[in-house]
C-alpha cells in the first residue's frame, strides 16, 4: 500500500444447438464443415511467478484442451516480460491473448494492435453476467473496452486487536477514536502483559497503512487517493478533513502509544505475535489462518487476537478504504484475431467456459474432481493433492468468484471473511485516474511531509501551504480536473 500510492504513480454461442464456428453449415470463416475438427491451437502469454509442471504434464492445461477441443499454448514470463512482449508484437508475431498494464492498453491501442472485445462480450455470457461495469470500466480505453481484468479480490483488513488484553484491563472494544486512543494508552501504561515491565505499544503496523482506519473514522481515504464527494473528485491528502486526522495521528505519536518503529517496519506480525503491541491493521489470512495462529499461541497461549469493528469518528464510521478501480492481471486479446475467427471463436469459449458457474472455473481454481477435490453432500471437500497446485491461480485469467474461492480453500475462516467484507468502507477511485501528460506529480515530497506532520517536525499551522504546494506546485488542481474528466467518461460523476 505504502509503494504504489508513493509511485502514483462456454462461449457456446448456440446456432440452433450448433457453435458459432458450425453455424450456417459452415465453419467460421467460411470453411467447409469438417475443416476445423481437430484441436485449435492459440497461444496465452501472461507475467507470472512461474512454477507451472512442464505442458504435458499440467493437469488443468491437458484437462482445458481436453474439455474444449483445443490446443493452448500457454506461456509465463517472470522476468523480462514487457521487453519480451514489445518485442513479440512489434515483430508481427503477437501472442493471441497476453497481460498487459494500463500503459501498455494506451500504447497498443493507440497502434490499433489490440481487439476490441465490447462488441463480443455477447459470446461469453459467463463473463457478461460476472463482470460489474466498474469491473470492465478497467480495462476501457478511449470509450473502447480492450482488457479484462481478473474479477477482484474482495476487503480483507480491518484492525485486529489484543482481547485478553482488553479483560485484564477491564476495557470493551473500542467504538469511536476517543475509545481508541483510551485503549491505545491503556495498552502501553498498564502492563497488558502483566511482566512488570513497560515494554509494549497500543499501535504498529507498516507505515501510513497502519493508521487507515483512522483517516477513514475522519472521513478521508489514506493519502494519495482520489475520491468522489458531491459528485466532485476530491484528492484525499488535500481534502480539509485528512489535517483533523494527521492533528489525531500526531498526538497519538506524541502520547508514545504507537510503535516507534512502525514507520520503517517491515514485518510488524513479527512484533504482535511476540506480544509486543495490542493493536495492528492487517488482513485475516495474517492473523486468523492455522499456521498464523499457531505462531502468536506458541509464544503466548493466553494470546487472543479478535476483528475490530469499524470506528466511529467525526466523519463517520469506516474501516479504511477500497479501491473500485484497483486492477489484478488484464488480459488483452491481439487485433490479428479479427481475421482469424476460428481461433478467435476459441478463444472467446476458452475464456466463458473459464468464468463461473460452471465446471471451467472449477478446473482453473481447484484442480480435477476426484483428483484434487471432491464434492461430498454438496460441500467442497480438498484431496491432498490440491497442495501441488499453487501454481493455478495464473490460469485463472478471469479471476474467480471470491468469497465461494476462499472459503473451499480456507475451511474454518468463514466468520473472517464475512466480518471483513461487511465493514463499510471509503470507495476511491485511484487506479483509475491517470497522471495528465506533462504535469509533476511528486509523491515523495508529498509523502515525507505528511510524516513531518505526524511526527511534529513540522508544525500544522504550515498545513495550507502544504496543500497550496500540492496544488501548484505538484499539479493537484490540474490532476484534479483530469480525474473529473475521467470519472465522467466512465460514469461515476454526473
Amino acid at each position: 500500500m505504502k509503494g504504489s500510492w508513493k509511485r502514483s504513480a462456454i462461449a457456446l454461442v448456440a446456432c440452433a444447438g450448433v457453435t458459432l464456428a458450425g453455424c450456417n453449415g459452415k465453419g467460421a470463416g467460411g470453411a467447409e464443415p469438417g475443416a476445423n475438427a481437430g484441436p485449435v491451437k492459440f497461444t496465452v502469454f501472461i507475467a507470472g511467478g512461474g512454477g507451472n509442471p512442464p505442458k504435458d504434464k499440467d493437469p488443468i492445461l491437458l484437462q482445458l484442451n481436453k474439455e474444449l477441443n483445443m490446443d493452448m499454448d500457454f506461456n509465463i514470463n517472470s522476468t523480462e516480460y514487457s521487453q519480451v512482449l514489445t518485442a513479440k508484437i512489434t515483430g508481427g508475431t503477437p501472442p493471441d491473448v497476453f497481460t498487459v498494464d494500463k500503459g501498455q492498453i494506451k500504447q497498443f491501442a493507440d497502434q490499433n494492435l489490440l481487439l476490441d472485445i465490447g462488441p463480443y462480450l455477447n459470446q461469453m455470457p459467463n463473463v457478461k453476467k460476472a463482470y460489474a461495469e466498474s469491473d470492465l470500466n478497467k480495462g476501457k480505453y478511449g470509450g473502447k473496452l480492450y482488457a479484462l481484468d481478473k474479477r477482484p479480490s474482495i476487503p480483507m483488513y480491518t484492525y485486529w486487536i489484543r482481547a485478553d488484553w482488553l479483560k485484564k484491563l477491564n476495557l470493551q472494544p473500542p467504538k469511536t477514536v476517543e475509545e481508541f486512543r483510551n485503549v491505545l494508552l491503556a495498552f502501553t501504561e498498564r502492563d497488558p502483559d502483566g511482566n512488570g515491565k513497560k515494554d509494549t505499544f497500543g499501535l504498529t503496523g507498516a507505515d501510513t497503512p497502519a493508521f487507515s482506519g483512522i483517516f477513514s473514522a475522519f472521513g478521508v481515504a489514506n493519502p494519495g487517493n482520489w475520491m468522489v464527494r458531491d459528485n466532485k473528485a476530491v484528492y484525499s491528502t488535500t481534502d480539509p478533513a485528512m489535517k483533523a486526522a494527521v492533528a489525531y495521528i500526531a498526538d497519538l505519536i506524541k502520547s508514545g502509544v504507537v510503535d516507534p518503529e512502525i514507520i520503517t517496519n517491515q514485518n510488524p506480525s513479527d512484533k504482535v505475535f511476540k506480544g509486543q503491541a495490542g493493536v495492528i491493521y492487517s488482513n485475516w489470512p495474517s492473523m486468523s489462518v492455522e499456521a498464523k495462529v499457531k505462531v502468536w499461541k506458541d509464544i503466548n497461549p493466553n494470546a487472543e487476537w479478535i476483528q475490530l469493528d469499524a470506528l466511529t469518528g467525526p466523519g463517520g464510521k469506516y474501516q479504511g478504504m477500497w479501491d473500485v478501480g484497483q486492477t489484478q492481471t488484464m488480459i488483452a486479446l491481439s487485433k490479428s484475431l479479427e481475421k482469424q475467427p476460428n481461433k478467435l471463436n476459441k478463444i472467446l469459449e476458452f475464456l466463458n467456459y473459464i468464468t463461473d458457474p460452471g465446471k471451467g472455473q472449477m478446473i482453473v481454481n481447484y484442480g480435477i474432481e476426484g483428483k484434487h477435490y471432491n464434492i461430498e453432500n454438496g460441500k467442497f471437500v480438498a484431496l491432498p493433492a490440491m497442495a501441488d497446485l499453487g501454481y493455478a491461480w495464473q490460469m485463472q485469467l478471469t479471476g474467480r468468484s471470491e468469497m465461494e474461492y476462499l472459503k473451499n480453500k480456507f475451511a474454518g475462516q468463514d466468520a473472517y471473511i464475512e466480518f471483513a467484507l461487511k465493514q463499510p468502507r471509503i470507495q476511491v477511485y485511484t487506479q483509475f485516474v491517470p497522471i495528465p501528460e506533462g504535469t509533476i506529480a511528486d509523491n515523495r515530497y508529498e509523502y515525507e511531509e505528511l510524516v513531518k506532520f505526524m511526527y511534529d517536525k513540522r508544525p500544522l499551522a504550515d498545513w495550507d501551504q502544504y496543500v497550496e504546494t500540492l496544488n501548484t506546485k505538484f499539479n493537484v488542481t490540474a490532476r484534479t480536473r483530469e480525474a473529473e474528466k475521467t470519472l465522467k467518461e466512465l460514469g461515476y460523476l454526473k
